[in-house]
């Protein structure tokens, strides 16, 4: 009951359809698809090896398979060029994404990260140089490689390892749209979880949420300088020098200190509710379970076997007034999320598209001795 008047506040603000015809090309060649098949077999949560948390006992056992539109599908069908399908695409997004929250395109002719690189620029969406993108993705905390001047891997990181369904929130600039695009999917493993943020917002605990409102959430980044570094370090994912990083920090409004040993840690406080730009309803776009130093700490492969006083975790979250997160609602928030997550077996040529505020997105383990799973952002 407690929650009743969250649940229907999520139903009055969410978008309702409406009835507008695209283009004729647009209509003629992004026809609505088939739901997306659950996965050939279950999609194990909990006791899942390398899954921040995965021993939790309130996690979901398996992941539910896709709604009926949850994500809509959309089939391409016709003989276009790639920039011609960017443009009809764009137009399916301008007027669709907002009311599902995530779009899978099927049977796009691309056949590579240049063909997706081109594909994207005809879109449209702002990032059009390599200068633009790597100051839109400066200071992630995760390993992924630039591919071209829109593309990049979405992670190297090890294929064993579960990235936690989370909003993309590294740093004070957000993107608004994130697009995936499999090239090679993976023998075993590797779906995309999906994750419902309006359903999200409406089962968590209202104390829970309101106590974010208040206090917001402190996000910390530490990275190690390249001499002493095992995984990431500030001169590859932050800037080249002492001097250029903390141009960077200060031009963001960060919070920042340098270690004796070269190291770099800062921090700012966000909030854990925003309004959606384009709808208006309150959402819960933030990453403060997936920014925690659990993300890491017992689940990544590089970080398994740290000693229990190991304390240079690459991310890591609390209350805006610096106290930590109690355990109990950080297990609440995780499962929360992974009860309304869906399970998206990739196929080779997909794209899908997330905004950003209503959507999370991750990548499930994989395993295997086939070719690497290979996705693109």
């Amino acid at each position: 009951l407690q929650k009743l008047p969250h649940m229907l506040s999520r139903f009055a603000t969410v978008p309702a359809a409406r009835t507008r015809v695209l283009s004729s090309l647009a209509a003629a060649v992004l026809r609505p698809g088939s739901p997306v098949a659950p996965p050939a077999k279950p999609v194990q949560i909990r006791g899942r090896p390398f899954l921040p948390d995965g021993a939790n006992p309130r996690f979901p056992e398996f992941m539910a398979s896709a709604r009926e539109e949850f994500p809509k599908v959309f089939s391409a069908q016709g003989d276009l060029s790639i920039p011609e399908w960017g443009g009809v695409t764009r137009e399916l997004m301008d007027e669709y994404l907002h009311q599902y929250g995530v779009i899978l395109l099927r049977g796009l002719p691309l056949q590579g990260s240049a063909d997706f690189g081109l594909f994207m620029k005809a879109v449209g969406w702002r990032l059009k140089d390599k200068t633009a993108y790597l100051r839109a993705i400066q200071a992630r905390s995760m390993t992924s490689t630039v591919v071209n001047d829109a593309v990049r891997t979405a992670s190297d990181d090890h294929r064993n390892y579960t990235i936690e369904p989370h909003n993309e929130f590294h740093t004070v600039g957000c993107p608004r749209y994130i697009t995936l695009y499999c090239e090679t999917p993976a023998e075993e493993g590797g779906e995309w979880p999906t994750g419902d943020s309006r359903a999200i917002l409406a089962q968590l605990d209202p104390e829970v949420v309101a106590k974010f409102e208040r206090l917001g959430a402190r996000y910390t980044v530490f990275y190690e300088h390249k001499d002493n570094a095992f995984y990431n370090c500030w001169q590859g994912n932050v800037a080249p020098t002492k001097e250029a990083c903390e141009k960077y920090l200060k031009a963001l409004n960060y919070e920042f200190k340098w270690h004796e040993d070269g190291a770099l840690s800062y921090w700012q406080n966000f909030p854990a509710i925003r309004v959606h730009p384009k709808t208006g309803e309150r959402v819960w776009f933030n990453q403060i379970h997936a920014h925690h130093e659990t993300f890491y700490k017992g689940a990544h492969p590089l970080f398994v076997d740290k000693p229990a006083e190991f304390d240079r975790y690459p991310v890591h979250t609390t209350y805006g007034d610096g106290t930590p997160m109690e355990r109990e609602v950080l297990d609440h928030i995780r499962e929360v999320i992974w009860k309304n997550c869906v399970a998206v077996p990739t196929q080779a040529g997909d794209v899908i598209v997330y905004d950003n505020w209503l959507a999370k997105h991750g990548r499930m383990g994989s395993f295997g001795d086939g070719p690497a799973r290979k996705v693109y952002v």
